[in-house]
């Protein structure tokens, strides 16, 4: 994506030199010598970032920033003083300026800054992304998205909510089974009663049962008083059976029962209970598949299966991912008291992942990345190595076709020719010294200082 950069200066010069700099870094350059010029050309042209001289021969570049930044808050703006004009530069910034250079400008220090600004206007134009999708998002309790395939998940839960019905819940591991029986109970008339889970498989099979159904006073070896079982927590309320694939065909058979009469037997008990629980199930197995091979009964699978409800894999519904990071980044913050959010461009990189965990393995993705990152801002290191690996490889896979057509075009030159072999000599160096800049800077006959300015040009992981 192509940054627009507008610089209004009246030193031809300078003003000449600055734009040679900056086009060859692959900025889009429009230049003014005045306040006039610029107005038009503002209004004319789309710009990421102004960079304006303090005093021009027709108005002052403070005046342009304080009508300008009430016009487009989005722009970046980016003021040049003479030097020690300190009092200027404290105003620039105070109304809004990003930054502030001083004359005379250096080449370098002026792409760092540049730079530097090209990071702020990529992150606050991904915040406003986020905002205005979060505006046009569909939201069911904790469930949002905008995706063709959540709306039919949310179509289905208002439909069945207030349903007796029991509902099957189908999906892959971490899709968000358990916020979907939450959804369903919260939209239903049964919300203000109890709603209890229980995950089967966490549940050795010869406890499920009494877990369950709950036990009588001496029905086995230290049950020295009758205990009540979930489905009698759960009366009038709802019950949400998770991983329901791991039960035994023996207790199968029970819930069959208590799914066709609502009634039970307690464990080492004769005295038969009655209930009223909305009975909601949940899988990442194909029970019908189970059927076929015998694990599974057939009648107990059509008692659950009466409505199905497909949860998608996130990978299905990439539309929504912008939407889960920023809930999750909202959740993460309020919890930790540190409002946080992503570096410029990681937004993109997390939602081109696959996510094979789901919503599970995003939310602890990110969960990590804000234990382990210095300040506010998540950055790419701080996310698990499955994930980095995935993204260095596309993009040194991207990288290397770029530097195939590179060398195989006219416009290859000998100074990028040069760089990219100084790149890749400072990486061979700092991975020979095990990342310590000191013995890195000694094997390529440089000093630290020379090194570090190389590392932040070529913006080279350290």
């Amino acid at each position: 994506m192509t940054t627009h950069i507008l610089l209004v200066d009246d030193n031809s010069k300078l003003r000449r030199l600055m734009k040679l700099t900056l086009e060859k870094e692959g900025y889009d350059i429009k230049e003014a010598e005045d306040g006039e010029v610029a107005k038009d050309l503002f209004v004319e042209h789309h710009f990421d970032i102004v960079l304006t001289d303090i005093l021009l021969p027709d108005t002052t570049g403070i005046k342009l920033l304080e009508e300008w930044k009430e016009k487009k808050p989005n722009v970046c703006y980016i003021l040049c003083t003479a030097y020690g004009d300190v009092e200027d530069a404290v105003q620039a910034m105070k109304l809004g300026a990003f930054d502030y250079l001083t004359k005379p400008i250096k080449a370098e220090e002026l792409k760092v800054v540049i730079k530097r600004a090209v990071d702020w206007v990529r992150l606050n134009e991904e915040n406003h992304y986020l905002k205005k999708v979060f505006k046009e998002k569909r939201q069911l309790h904790d469930m949002v998205g905008i995706s063709e395939k959540m709306k039919r998940v949310f179509d289905m839960v208002h439909k069945v909510a207030n349903q007796t019905i029991t509902v099957l819940l189908q999906g892959e591991s971490g899709t968000g089974k358990s916020r979907c029986a939450q959804a369903v109970h919260l939209e239903s008339d049964r919300k203000e009663q109890p709603y209890i889970e229980v995950n089967c498989a966490a549940i050795p099979d010869q406890l499920l049962e009494s877990e369950l159904f709950g036990y009588a006073k001496g029905a086995f070896t230290g049950a020295n008083q009758s205990q009540k079982g979930k489905f009698e927590a759960a009366h009038k309320g709802t019950l949400f059976l998770d991983e329901i694939a791991e039960i035994s065909l023996e207790l199968q058979a029970k819930l069959l029962q208590v799914t066709q009469n609502k009634t039970f037997y307690p464990l080492g008990s004769n005295e038969q209970k009655q209930v009223d629980v909305r009975l909601i199930a949940a899988t990442n197995s194909d029970l019908w598949e189970m059927v076929q091979g015998g694990t599974f009964r057939e009648d107990l699978y059509y008692r659950l299966n009466i409505i199905g409800i497909h949860i998608p894999p996130l990978r299905e519904r990439t539309e929504d991912l912008p939407l889960l990071i920023e809930q999750m980044i909202q959740e993460i913050s309020e919890e930790q008291g540190q409002s946080y959010q992503l570096e410029s461009g990681l937004l993109k990189q997390l939602s081109e992942y696959s996510w094979p965990g789901n919503i599970r393995e995003l939310y602890n993705a990110i969960a990590r990345a804000a234990v382990l990152s210095e300040g506010n801002i998540l950055k790419l290191e701080d996310f698990p190595n499955e994930f980095k690996q995935t993204v260095k490889s596309d993009n040194a896979q991207e990288t290397g076709e770029l530097q195939d057509e590179a060398q195989l075009g006219e416009d290859f030159s000998l100074t990028d020719r040069l760089q990219s072999y100084e790149q890749t000599a400072i990486e061979e160096a700092l991975r020979q010294a095990r990342g310590n800049q000191a013995q890195a800077a000694e094997l390529l006959g440089i000093s630290r200082q020379s090194l570090l300015y190389k590392v932040r040009k070529y913006q080279i992981e350290r």
